[in-house]
């Protein structure tokens, strides 16, 4: 019973490793930046940017 309860918690800890590895290296005011021209965009979109809109909404509500 005690190695099921391992597995999920080395899942867990293995992958916040992974997601967290990659960001470690972005420059985070470019990252803010991007972020609010983003938002400023997507407030009043224009056809063209919905699918951009669209990702950006999914990546803010998974923060």
């Amino acid at each position: 019973m005690t190695s099921q309860k391992v597995v999920p918690m080395f899942s867990l800890v293995v992958g916040g490793l992974f997601m967290a590895t990659p960001m470690a290296g972005f420059p985070m005011a470019d990252l803010e930046a991007l972020n609010r021209e983003l938002g400023r965009l997507c407030s009043s979109p224009p056809p063209e940017a919905l699918t951009v809109c669209r990702i950006h909404a999914r990546l803010i509500r998974a923060m």
